[in-house]
């Protein structure tokens, strides 16, 4: 749980609502930067003979390519511009009027073997984004949510399922995890470790000490862990029944994952994939098995989860918010007004009133902590308030005279 209290006038304010809105930042910076923008910018071409007109515009294209350029390196990261740079000349640069939505030649000047112009160009961030985005470029520039892997895996050498949150096996990282993770971070997700989680009091270990868990234990041990998406199943390797010659013989590894919210326990998709494996030792070939399901699950995983999470991340959730100190009717009132003033949320229904104390249902896009964070940035002037509780589904919030 999360405490804050709210004085205007200390450092403690400023450092916990900073701490809280740096969370949602860079998720939201790649779209804020998809905006309009104008750049002046200089386009040169070469004086052939006489042409001074083919020369001007060829200048006008040059100076129009560097605005786009300018733009697009305002959206991606440096090393993703270079990484992607044949495929961006080829996408925006080689179409650079695709993206302008005006401009005009500010001077210009013919040289003896060059032609100058300065452009003022207004280039749409927004059509550049959309291009990069459906290019499949901007994904490793947007911040995806933290995975949580809950695998439990069987080879051919082991008895029973082997998974990191048992007592023995607090160290494990099944075979598949790896392949999948490795699949996930190039997408650009972040992967939360789970090595020495079972030596932290996170939750009842020991109500958990088994290899399959239901989706409300997962998305608990999940928000402990500050997940945003757990992926639990199975990865199990499996003797088929083909043989070649004597001691050749092949192997199956079957990955069958479930994907959830932490914050919700809600189902974002399944799937389930086959690999197999050829050797001549049981163990490595279940291993070369599990690694090949895993890797072909894990590229599956990233694309789909991608999907699912942008589909998701516009739809509101309900915060509960529940406010202690409403006698003061004043108070009360002018903080539901501020409330629902605050980006992101979109109705407020009352669930409950008793003395002293209301309990509101606000449709949120975001995180109960974001809405803590706007709230702490909020001045209401004749009172304050203390968040004093801050859970995956609520706020609770003292109103105090001022």
């Amino acid at each position: 749980m999360l405490k804050v209290r709210n004085n205007f006038s200390g450092l403690m304010l400023v450092a916990v609502s900073l701490a809280l809105l740096l969370t949602s930042f860079n998720a939201v910076q790649a779209q804020e930067s998809a905006t309009t923008k104008t750049f002046v910018v200089v386009g040169t071409a070469a004086l052939q003979g006489d042409n001074v007109t083919a020369a001007r515009e060829k200048a006008i294209s040059d100076g129009l390519v560097t605005a786009v350029a300018l733009m697009t390196n305002e959206l991606m990261e440096v090393e993703s511009l270079v990484g992607n740079f044949s495929q961006l000349s080829e996408l925006l640069f080689d179409q650079p009027n695709t993206f302008i939505q005006g401009y005009k030649v500010l001077t210009e000047a013919a040289q003896e073997k060059s032609y100058r112009v300065v452009v003022q160009a207004t280039v749409s961030g927004k059509k550049i984004a959309k291009e990069l985005t459906d290019a499949g470029i901007l994904r490793a520039s947007k911040t995806l949510p933290t995975v949580l892997f809950l695998i439990a895996e069987q080879n051919l050498d082991q008895e029973f399922p082997m998974f990191w949150w048992s007592p023995s096996g607090s160290s494990f990282v099944a075979v598949a995890e790896a392949s999948m993770v490795a699949h996930l971070q190039e997408a650009g997700f972040t992967i939360v470790s789970h090595r020495g989680a079972r030596n932290r009091p996170l939750v009842n270990w020991d109500d958990i000490n088994r290899p399959d868990l239901t989706d409300l234990e997962a998305a608990e041990l999940g928000a402990a862990l500050n997940a945003d998406i757990i992926v639990l199943g199975s990865s199990a390797a499996s003797p088929s029944t083909n043989i070649m010659g004597s001691a050749m013989r092949s192997f199956n590894g079957t990955v069958t994952l479930r994907a959830l919210r932490s914050d919700s326990a809600e189902p974002m998709l399944n799937l389930t994939r086959t690999a197999v494996a050829v050797s001549e030792i049981d163990a490595v070939g279940g291993r070369e098995a599990l690694a090949d399901a895993g890797d072909m699950a894990g590229s599956a995983l990233a694309e789909e989860l991608i999907t699912v999470w942008q589909k998701q991340a516009g739809r509101p959730s309900v915060v509960e918010v529940v406010i202690l100190g409403t006698n003061q009717l004043a108070h009360y009132v002018k903080f539901r007004k501020t409330l629902n003033t605050i980006s992101g949320v979109e109705g407020i229904r009352v669930k409950e009133i008793k003395p002293n104390e209301a309990t509101l249902q606000v449709e949120y896009i975001g995180k109960p902590q974001d809405l803590a964070a706007a709230l702490m940035q909020q001045n209401f002037k004749s009172f304050g308030i203390n968040i004093f509780e801050v859970t995956p589904e609520s706020l609770k919030v003292e109103l105090i005279p001022g």
